[in-house]
């Protein structure tokens, strides 16, 4: 669990805007529109008046969640045909931290007095109390791509696949997909990966580690950026890397 400081709202905001689009990686601008929906919640329902504060207090990956569930809830106030075919089901993890159900009802009657007061927020709090940490991760964003850019890309060299290999785990309770993984390699290097091998599981278990065979020894390097092993958070679940080492 995350640790919550007693402090003022703006202190929670803050917190919650930096875990994601540091610690989550979430886009700068999706993560305003996630705070803007939550803050509006927050002030308009009574049973919620500390939403932001019980969604900092859950798991990372829950939150990651919650955030997608709020990116819905903004693509359904900018579609009306989106806003009359969704309903509260849609959203169940935010329906459990508002205790109550998504006033999508609501939504639909007062669609015009919602976005306003969505767009106050963004406003009036969002641009206000987050603008530091957004130009922080807009330059964080922007040098990581200048990195990428201007990285001469290794070509594929004849090395045995084992000094080429990456060896995966993955938390147990929090399934990662081989796309989201694969997903993750292509979005910092490229087309790199030349073999991928998940664990193999019984129907309705989910695999805890991967064996990845890239194209070079130069992007396993980077990835440990020289050590033995890394964390990353994809999707918000924690993952592990370190070099394969074979058996003898």
């Amino acid at each position: 669990m995350n640790q919550v400081q007693p402090n003022d709202s703006h202190s929670v905001y803050r917190q919650l805007y930096a875990l994601l689009v540091y610690d989550l990686y979430r886009d700068p601008i999706e993560a305003i529109q996630m705070m803007a929906i939550w803050i509006w919640l927050e002030k308009m329902i009574t049973m919620s008046p500390d939403l932001t504060r019980r969604i900092l207090t859950v798991s990372p990956h829950l939150i990651n969640s919650l955030g997608n569930e709020a990116l819905l809830c903004w693509a359904c106030l900018g579609n009306i045909n989106l806003l009359f075919s969704c309903s509260f089901t849609n959203f169940p993890l935010t329906n459990i931290v508002l205790r109550k159900e998504m006033p999508v009802e609501f939504f639909r009657l007062h669609r015009d007095v919602t976005i306003n007061g969505i767009n106050e927020v963004i406003k009036r709090v969002c641009a206000t109390c987050l603008k530091d940490i957004w130009d922080g991760a807009i330059a964080r964003n922007a040098q990581m791509a200048n990195n990428y850019a201007t990285t001469i890309r290794p070509q594929k060299v004849d090395t045995q696949p084992d000094e080429r290999t990456l060896f995966i785990t993955f938390s147990r309770g929090f399934p990662v997909a081989e796309r989201e993984v694969r997903e993750f390699f292509t979005r910092l290097f490229g087309e790199c990966i030349e073999s991928f091998y998940m664990q193999e599981v019984a129907i309705g278990e989910h695999p805890l580690f991967a064996k990845i065979v890239l194209h070079n020894a130069w992007y396993v390097n980077s990835v440990l950026s020289g050590g033995t092993k890394a964390k990353f958070m994809i999707n918000g679940k924690q993952v592990w890397m370190r070099k394969f080492m074979p058996k003898r």
